[in-house]
């Protein structure tokens, strides 16, 4: 039969398992306002009874405290990080828009363009009713020289707002590798604290919350994975494999191991789009950690990219998605450096020089999903169909564009299906090319005052060449 002290022991389990409950409930009321902080509660059972070979059998020996647990489901955290993702995207797009909008505003604190031309057209019926007078004439130039000034200063505009986006880019993909790194290192010593038993369920609460940052920059998938013991597969170690894949399933966090990006700069002739600024970021897995050698090319037009990065995507190289698609027609030799491709395109917005936004500096065609620079391109119409012509640089490519690529689809940049800075650039461009050819015709089409022919203005040529030609 057990004695009295078997008694007073019970007693004092139940003191201990109530000074567990009395702390942790203290715990968690000053952890109220903690961000990010998860309930905590006692997880005890009845102690294993003591057999006394009495007529009942068994006498209980009280309660054990097996463990202190976090009140915590992972299905609201994955709902939550899907949803944060997008919440990152439209933040992003919501406050670059917002610049654009102010940039057209048209109101009493900013003369826009509705303003702006229709003063011009005002001079020109100023114009009409007294063609001889210098004064009208004066006013009217002027007054075309303000709407070449606007345009000039919208374009500006747009590429600031474009720089902005591109160094952001930078920013958020810096912190992608500052998560990454931190979340690595507490993954290790989360395992460290719970193969001996406990439960670090405060790291794992910073841990989620910085899976939560993370999920507004990218799109996250998490999972984590109990580590058997090797030799015996039905024994749990205590320890967990921790992954997160971002984008759709490209591995940024294995355990105690992560991955790290780097932003490398476009060089000039590497733009996609000839409104495009100097320097825009293409985004690389880096290979080694030490020496930060490059591996392959982060994509950063997957649909699944989310978060802050995929808006800032989208608002820096958005066209609405008409990027230039044709098909290799025909290939030459390859002679000092140099290989001329031709492309035939059926799309209705490469037929109309006025809507063209290849970069006249050179660029990236891929054929059959292969890059090649190019240096120089032609536009022709052969009465079937339209034509461009790229000169290759087999040089700064390393390689030529062999015939048996003829056929494959050709592509320069990716159809970004958002109306961002390209897209208005391009619209910009659009109007300024349609509307200078317009006044230009007019101009060769007229006689002076003193009956010579019209020709086309030093202005219009300068107007023409600022949007482009």
């Amino acid at each position: 039969m057990p004695s009295q002290f078997f008694g007073l022991n019970i007693a004092y389990t139940g003191l201990l398992g109530a000074n567990a409950g009395l702390n942790t409930t203290a715990n968690n009321i000053s952890n109220a306002e903690t961000e990010g902080y998860s309930r905590q509660e006692v997880n005890q059972v009845a102690a294993a009874a003591i057999r006394t070979f009495t007529t009942y059998g068994c006498a209980g020996a009280g309660v054990d405290v097996l463990t202190i647990e976090r009140i915590h489901d992972d299905f609201y955290d994955n709902k939550y990080w899907a949803n944060n993702s997008r919440v990152g995207e439209y933040n992003m797009k919501e406050y670059y828009m917002t610049q654009i909008e102010d940039y057209f505003k048209d109101d009493d604190t900013q003369e826009g363009f509705t303003t702006v031309f229709n003063k011009m057209m005002n001079a020109l019926q100023e114009v009409k009713k007294n063609p001889a007078a210098d004064s009208t004439k004066a006013q009217f130039v002027g007054m075309a020289s303000n709407l070449a000034q606007y345009f000039n200063s919208m374009a500006a505009n747009m590429e600031l707002v474009q720089k902005d986006v591109n160094a952001e880019i930078k920013v958020k993909v810096d912190a992608i590798n500052s998560l990454s790194d931190e979340i690595a290192a507490l993954n290790k010593q989360i395992n460290v604290i719970e193969l001996s038993g406990a439960r670090a369920n405060e790291l794992r609460d910073k841990r989620a919350l910085l899976v939560d940052e993370l999920s507004g920059i990218v799109n996250v998938e998490v999972n984590e994975y109990p580590i058997v013991d090797s030799n015996n597969p039905d024994r749990e170690t205590g320890g967990h494999q921790y992954i997160i894949k971002i984008a759709g399933g490209h591995m940024l966090v294995d355990t105690d191991e992560s991955r790290n990006l780097k932003c490398i700069a476009k060089e000039d002739y590497e733009k996609t789009n000839q409104s495009d600024i100097d320097g825009l970021y293409e985004v690389y897995w880096i290979a080694n950690k030490t020496t930060e050698d490059v591996g392959d090319k982060f994509n950063l037009y997957n649909p699944l990219l989310g978060g802050d990065l995929m808006g800032l995507i989208q608002m820096r190289d958005g066209n609405n998605g008409e990027n230039f698609r044709g098909t290799l027609e025909a290939v030459t030799d390859a002679s000092g450096g140099k290989q001329t491709v031709t492309v035939r395109t059926t799309l209705d917005y490469l037929s109309d020089m006025d809507k063209c936004t290849l970069s006249d500096n050179g660029g990236i065609i891929s054929f059959g999903g292969q890059e090649f620079y190019y240096d120089s391109w032609t536009y022709s119409y052969d009465g079937t169909g339209y034509t461009y012509q790229f000169e290759i640089n087999t040089d700064r490519t390393g390689e030529s564009v062999s015939p048996n690529k003829v056929g494959k689809e050709a592509e320069i940049g990716r159809p970004v299906k958002y109306q961002g800075i390209p897209y208005y650039q391009q619209q910009m461009n659009e109007w300024v090319r349609i509307f200078s050819n317009a006044v230009n015709s007019i101009m060769r089409s007229g006689y002076t005052s003193d009956g010579q022919s019209g020709i086309r203005t030093k202005r219009h040529q300068s107007l023409y060449r600022r949007r482009g030609n």
